[in-house]
């Protein structure tokens, strides 16, 4: 009884498109929110519940998740390239169009955000393909090393103070590298890198 509880709660593997696409999409949205949130509470201290209670910070809080999320994309496909390329033995570039395909359709979901122009998410896609054709120049990067090109691009939108946050970008740096090294060991222990390889490379 307890394996097959265990079953039941265990998270499902990664071993389709689908799969791989709703992980990107949850993770990069995860990342954006968990960071946010965690640097907003360490600042307003014992006075977050009423800090997330008033409209200017909610206001703030909904326009740096959106205006985050194409740095956050990145960074979690990045990942997940490095991590499929190692383990499937993948040369560069290989699996980038099947990937940059998952990004497109998640992009394509999303409204543009109110005042941010009707390109938000097209130059956002486009920019996830000059990521990757970086990252394709040489060995993947450790993943704690995919935060330092566009994590500033989170810690600017902040809904905080800049007076305030001002000698905070390296610790808030080293929180999203922090988690996104968690997501990758996430990724490695439910993903299948020989199946994914070889359907993101067809």
């Amino acid at each position: 009884m307890l394996a097959s509880l265990k079953r039941f709660f265990a998270p499902q593997p990664i071993a389709d498109l689908a799969a791989l696409q709703q992980f990107l999409e949850s993770r990069a949205a995860y990342l954006v929110q968990k960071s946010i949130t965690e640097y907003s509470q360490a600042r307003a201290g014992v006075l977050f519940s009423t800090l997330m209670r008033e409209p200017i910070y909610i206001e703030g809080y909904e326009r740096a998740r959106w205006l985050s999320y194409p740095a956050a994309i990145s960074m979690v496909t990045e990942m997940a390239e490095g991590s499929l390329r190692e383990r499937s033995g993948s040369a560069p570039g290989v699996l980038d169009r099947g990937l940059l395909k998952l990004v497109d359709a998640i992009l394509a979901q999303y409204p543009g955000p109110s005042g941010l122009g009707v390109d938000f998410w097209r130059e956002a896609a486009d920019r996830v393909t000059r990521d990757l054709a970086q990252a394709a120049l040489g060995p993947p990067r450790a993943v704690q090393n995919i935060p330092m090109i566009r994590s500033k691009e989170i810690y600017d939108v902040l809904p905080v103070n800049d007076h305030l946050k001002r000698h905070d970008f390296q610790m808030f740096r080293n929180t999203i590298r922090f988690h996104l090294t968690e997501l990758k060991v996430e990724f490695e222990e439910r993903s299948e890198p020989a199946r994914l390889a070889a359907i993101l490379s067809a």
